[in-house]
């Protein structure tokens, strides 16, 4: 933990440190909970495997945080007034630790994610008084589909892990819903607005209080950046409208929550459907297809090339990933 006392010293924080401890089950940053004094915060040292543009993040969140919301938690500023410090050991940040709020885990309580929406929905509002030409991708083309598609073009052709043919019937299904990459390049020319987004909405991304579990805070900035309103409310359909997990072996209890699809349409419009133009309104549902599709596309690449990004936890899971995804997708299409 000596790495992360020599990082809080770049933050002056007041009080002796007295407790360090790992927090939370992110995959991607180290989370840590100190206690200093009588306050509480959080310590992330920031994944640079991931995000290799850090000076984006820091950049980005400093034109985010000068107009001040209570959207988001406290970020604390070294004494070099950065809310990043590098040294040796990587490169950290510091925000206030809110007692008071959780992120919820899994979309199965109907007010949670109805809260969630609202939330993302003020954050839409919210974002749309920024200047989105302060704003850069912290990791270039993350949901942009037609490169997605190139790479599983390239990963069926190279077929590193020699399982194009186990996989044949899902690259089959993937490439009857390419379709999804033009339609979104039409709405494009057709004037849908590039937006700033969260760009990773989903609801453990959202704090709730504990008491009311009402929508606090919108957490976890990294991939904030330039989008589009689809993105963020198909990403929150895709992780929200089926009660099973993305890995979940048993195909046949995917589905769609029929009160989880309106409890996302009520809540996010009832918070940001001022800012939205008709195009985007038109089209939010196919915002879900569209997340659904490029997650279906980068776990079925990933499985070709033999599980070289996400970190798998069983056989093939990347393969169940894919095949989730699709079927997912497949139930949406009917909406």
């Amino acid at each position: 933990m000596e790495a992360v006392r020599k990082a809080l010293q770049a933050y002056n924080i007041k009080g002796a440190v007295d407790k360090i401890a790992l927090f939370g089950s992110g995959h991607i940053n180290d989370t840590y909970l100190i206690e200093a004094g009588k306050e509480e915060y959080l310590l992330q040292k920031l994944n640079q495997n991931v995000f290799q543009y850090p000076e984006r993040i820091e950049n980005n969140l400093r034109a985010l945080l000068e107009k001040e919301s209570d959207l988001f938690v406290k970020h604390y500023q070294t004494s070099a007034n950065t809310y990043h410090h590098h040294n040796d050991n990587g490169i950290w940040r510091l925000t206030n630790f809110v007692s008071a709020g959780y992120a919820p885990q899994t979309a199965n309580k109907l007010h949670e994610v109805a809260e969630a929406a609202k939330g993302y929905g003020r954050f839409t509002t919210f974002a749309d008084g920024l200047d989105k030409e302060k704003f850069t991708e912290t990791i270039p083309k993350f949901h942009n589909l037609a490169w997605r598609l190139e790479q599983l073009n390239d990963a069926i052709k190279d077929d590193l892990a020699n399982r194009s043919k186990s996989a044949k019937n899902l690259i089959n299904t993937t490439n009857d819903f390419r379709w999804i990459s033009e339609k979104l390049r039409t709405l494009f020319s057709e004037g849908l607005p590039t937006r700033v987004c969260h760009n990773d909405t989903k609801l453990d991304n959202c704090l709730l209080a504990k008491l009311e579990s009402t929508f606090c805070n919108i957490i976890d900035l990294d991939t904030l950046g330039p989008g589009s309103v689809l993105y963020d409310f198909g990403d929150l359909m895709r992780t929200t409208l089926s009660p099973t997990a993305e890995n979940e072996l048993d195909e046949s209890k995917i589905e769609i929550r029929s009160d989880y699809l309106a409890a996302l349409q009520d809540g996010f419009s009832s918070t940001c459907n001022s800012v939205l133009a008709p195009l985007e309104k038109e089209n939010l549902l196919f915002g879900g297809l569209y997340m659904t599709y490029i997650m279906a596309v980068r776990f079925l690449t990933d499985y070709l090339n033999g599980d070289a990004y996400y970190k798998i936890s069983f056989e093939n899971e990347n393969f169940v990933r894919a095949r989730n995804q699709l079927r997912l997708l497949e139930l949406m299409s009917g909406l």
